[in-house]
């Protein structure tokens, strides 16, 4: 798609665009619905066209009258629906009809985290009325993204079975079952294919296409292969390195840089070591105890805190604490052990 010839829908061309929502009423499912009622009917009058750009997410969420993060939910569901694309540096276009019809029908994350939910409340003998965890507690029982987990908590309110009252979500209605998914995401299937085509046409230390080339040649979009580069990353297949340098293959070290290799190392000390809220050694104890610079551990560091893995804290109390654990291979639950005198500072 080339963004010079592609259209962009303007927010008057959406009307209806006045909403108005109920008290608890879920306004991500209420703007889906709207949005793929309007798309579908759109593209059969013509009004529209496949690639066609929608208007960027905080222009329509201030012209409707919800937050931006309610509106990026909103366009989550409708990539997840087959009815748009994300384009990086682009936006979010309409995709074509017959694409969508002829597309591998895989899990999406949202509807993994849905019957995991549904699982979880089963599993642990849940009844109508129990209060259920909050959303960011089942999304470290499940590993999942906090907003991946709310998405699916909002699905199941839609759905009748979970009510919202308050802060906190009940069990309105046990009148479901858990369906048993073993197909995989689309993130899973897609990284899956790339490393087949890594191990087809690459070797260590050869540098991968961009992410825009690689979306075209696997047909999804720009976010999931980014996902699928962040599994094949975990695993040690690839690396990703900022700027010019993307993303290159490894099947051993060589091609790290020794800042690169000093990140793996404290991984690696963390998973075999640590739980979280565990205070790592200082950086010149690690640069110690691996040979190299206080200013090599610091960016290993840094990397590691942009990940997620760590977080800093400064004062009498303070120094580098571990605020999740890497994994070793696919869990379905992350069952989380947290250092006490963490929880109490």
């Amino acid at each position: 798609m080339n963004s010079t010839t592609s259209r962009k829908i303007t927010v008057a061309e959406m009307a209806p665009h006045i909403h108005s929502f109920s008290i608890g009423e879920n306004k991500v499912n209420k703007l889906t619905e709207w949005l793929k009622g309007w798309i579908e009917a759109s593209l059969k009058t013509g009004k529209i066209k496949p690639d066609d750009l929608l208007p960027a997410k905080g222009e329509l969420a201030c012209h409707i009258g919800v937050s931006q993060g309610t509106m990026q939910n909103v366009f989550r569901a409708l990539e997840d629906a087959g009815f748009v694309e994300s384009k990086q540096r682009i936006g979010t276009c309409i995709k074509n009809p017959e694409q969508k019809k002829s597309s591998e029908k895989l899990t999406s994350k949202r509807e993994l985290a849905i019957e995991t939910v549904k699982k979880i409340l089963v599993e642990n003998n849940y009844k109508t009325e129990d209060n259920i965890p909050s959303t960011r507690k089942l999304a470290k029982l499940t590993g999942m993204a906090d907003t991946t987990v709310r998405l699916a908590v909002n699905n199941l309110v839609a759905g009748g079975i979970l009510e919202k009252k308050g802060k906190s979500y009940i069990i309105k209605s046990l009148d479901y079952r858990v369906r048993e998914i073993s197909t995989q995401t689309l993130v899973e299937k897609v990284a899956k294919n790339i490393k087949k085509y890594i191990e087809q046409e690459f070797k260590a230390g050869d540098k991968l296409p961009a992410n825009s080339v690689l979306m075209k040649k696997f047909n999804v979009s720009i976010k999931t292969i980014h996902d699928a580069i962040k599994l094949l990353s975990k695993e040690g297949i690839v690396y990703t390195r900022r700027g010019q340098y993307g993303t290159v293959v490894m099947s051993d070290s060589s091609v790290l840089y020794n800042y690169e290799k000093v990140e793996q190392k404290i991984r690696a000390y963390i998973l075999n070591n640590s739980k979280i809220g565990d205070k790592l050694p200082t950086i010149k104890e690690f640069a110690q105890n691996l040979n190299t610079s206080g200013k090599t551990v610091k960016k290993a560091l840094d990397n590691l805190a942009e990940d997620g893995y760590l977080m800093f804290t400064r004062g009498r109390y303070g120094g580098t604490f571990v605020t999740d654990i890497p994994q070793s291979g696919e869990d379905a639950y992350k069952w989380l052990a947290i250092n006490s005198d963490f929880v109490q500072n």
